[in-house]
């Protein structure tokens, strides 16, 4: 369920993200649909109260990437105002954070920016993230794909890399 969501409120959020920006305007077409999405989600247009969350059956693991550094974290409520995670750690609220997760199943991955709205300390510690920015949705490239190889190669061709920082 949550993957489902997820993939369903990646359009919702860019589509959006890209009306209340200029630089990219709606199509007639993608006015219409965001309008529909929005009829869908009024409900759940409020960012949840801070506190602990049960871990559902199908919590998605993810990476929130941010300022220290990345966190293994699971998501595990997904509404159009935010998405909640757990994590052995929190970052502090405002901080702003990428959240990356994948489904092997589906082959798509998502990465969404994102800031920090609450943290609760706990046993998990959860966040909700709120996003402020366009998601990005990738198809994953799967082994034997002439894609994977052309990405081996490319990296082959660098050559041999220099560590810059320890």
């Amino acid at each position: 369920m949550v993957i489902e969501k997820l993939g369903f409120l990646v359009r919702f959020w860019g589509l959006r993200a890209r009306h209340a920006t200029l630089g990219q305007p709606l199509a007639s077409g993608e006015q219409l649909e965001l309008l529909s999405l929005m009829q869908l989600v009024t409900s759940e247009l409020k960012v949840p109260a801070p506190g602990t969350r049960a871990r559902p059956d199908d919590a998605l693991p993810a990476q929130l990437i941010g300022q220290g550094g990345m966190l293994p974290v699971e998501i595990v409520h997904v509404s159009a105002a935010a998405l909640v995670v757990t994590g052995a750690r929190s970052m502090p609220s405002g901080e702003r954070v990428i959240l990356r997760t994948a489904d092997a199943v589906s082959g798509v991955e998502y990465t969404l920016p994102c800031t920090v709205a609450w943290a609760h300390s706990g046993r998990p510690d959860a966040m909700a993230l709120v996003v402020d920015g366009i998601p990005a949705r990738a198809e994953l490239a799967v082994a034997g794909d002439a894609g994977v190889g052309k990405a081996v190669a490319s990296l082959a061709a660098m050559g041999r890399q220099v560590r810059l920082v320890g």
